[in-house]
């Protein structure tokens, strides 16, 4: 017997106790639970039986399954369990960092992207009067690399635009990004499968990041509906190699919360958090900036 399907057999004492308990509205998700252990036909059928709402055929299946194999389960090691949810835990925690880590990330996207829009070509302009007039001094070649500069990272992002959603689509994105990046996060998948996941889990970013909330909600849909990723911690079962898990993930937990440090550090995240009224903000950036042109061409 597979340790599979000794947590099969857990899954399925789970749910019968809820369908005894009434409790029809977590069934759901040991459902989804149970199609991520590659279930038997006979799982199949008692998945089949459990969409179906069909539940007294559903436990009676539950029961003769549980008592054909029970007999067969093989000892569980109560530490191999204990470090299992260890990693759950510390995925868990990889999961809310990275959430965390991608609002902030979001944030600062859609402020840098209106701040193009809004500012650049005046921001253009007054690095172009400030290279111009420095020709011939020392500050010639500072004011050329930071015209530049900006130039080129203007012309890369000047068509870029976020999708405007209201706050019920706003919500309803960031929920489905959350159930979504909990299934493919590539941290916590197993290893056959992090290079599919990793490309995936950055689509996933980027449509969350562009308030794309049409593709979120495809790539959730595919996910809950047969294109499933296998956790760690249900695919490790050896002790070794749980511990040696276990150390990954505590450094990479390290890892996310050393970058959330320097994001939150950073200029541009602390001066949005200043600002309390975005359309403010720029309306008094603007006059700055057209202010520092007058006097340039008032200079002329």
């Amino acid at each position: 017997m597979t340790l599979n399907l000794a947590i099969i057999i857990k899954r399925l004492n789970l749910i019968k106790n809820l369908i005894a308990l009434e409790e029809e509205e977590y069934i759901a998700e040991h459902i989804v639970k149970l199609e991520q252990l590659l279930p038997s036909k006979e799982i199949k059928e008692i998945i089949s039986l459990l969409q179906e709402k069909s539940y007294g055929k559903a436990v009676k299946q539950i029961e003769v399954f549980i008592n054909l194999y029970q007999q067969v389960a093989i000892y569980s090691d109560p530490e191999i369990e204990a470090l299992k949810l260890e990693v759950k835990s510390l995925e868990a925690s990889i999961n809310s960092l990275s959430e965390e880590k991608a609002d902030i990330e979001k944030l600062i996207h859609e402020f840098g992207v209106r701040h193009n829009n809004e500012l650049g070509e005046l921001i253009i302009k007054i690095l172009r009067y400030r290279k111009e007039n420095a020709k011939g001094s020392q500050q010639q070649r500072e004011t050329e690399e930071d015209y530049n500069s900006y130039h080129k990272e203007y012309d890369s992002s000047k068509n870029e635009e976020v999708a405007i959603l209201t706050d019920e689509d706003q919500k309803e994105l960031k929920d489905k990004y959350r159930k979504a990046s909990k299934l493919c996060h590539p941290d916590v998948v197993s290893e056959d499968q992090k290079e599919i996941a990793t490309k995936l889990f950055a689509e996933l970013n980027t449509a969350y990041e562009m308030n794309d909330i049409v593709r979120v909600r495809e790539i959730l849909q595919n996910l809950e509906t047969g294109h499933f990723f296998i956790n760690k911690s249900d695919s490790i079962n050896e002790k070794r190699l749980l511990i040696s898990e276990i150390e990954k993930l505590w450094f990479r937990i390290d890892d996310l919360k050393q970058q959330l440090q320097v994001i939150k550090e950073s200029d541009t995240y602390q001066t949005i958090c200043s600002i309390q009224d975005w359309d403010e903000y720029f309306v008094k950036a603007k006059q700055k900036l057209r202010l520092q042109i007058n006097d340039f061409e008032g200079g002329q």
